[in-house]
């Protein structure tokens, strides 16, 4: 986040790989003495529970955390076994959380 908050033409947008990423770019930018989201929209993926909690409520992405695991451990079971995998492209539901990370512009 400090490269971002460097730069000459800041980002309006950071998009972090994941919600404890997401907390500690929040905290550098307010440090920096700039706002989320007025300065700096922040969305991120894993929606932990310290999402809720940060200020402001973090925006994320949900997934099925148990369902990765257990298809991606059907997946490597067949391919170790040598079996046929008919698709192994699996798309799992998400969802996003929108919180108040996030500037609405269209709102």
């Amino acid at each position: 986040m400090k490269y971002f908050l460097g730069l000459k033409k800041k980002p309006t947008a950071i998009f972090a790989a994941t919600d404890e990423m997401a907390i500690g770019a929040i905290h550098s930018i307010q440090d920096e003495g700039y706002k989320v989201p007025d300065d700096f929209s922040i969305i991120s993926v894993d929606n932990i529970r310290m999402a809720s909690m940060v200020r402001p409520q973090l925006t994320t992405v949900a997934q099925p955390m148990y369902d990765l695991g257990a298809v991606a451990m059907r997946l490597l079971t067949k391919l170790m076994k040598k079996e046929n995998v008919d698709n192994p492209r699996v798309i799992l539901p998400h969802e996003t959380i929108l919180r108040l990370s996030v500037s609405h512009v269209n709102e």
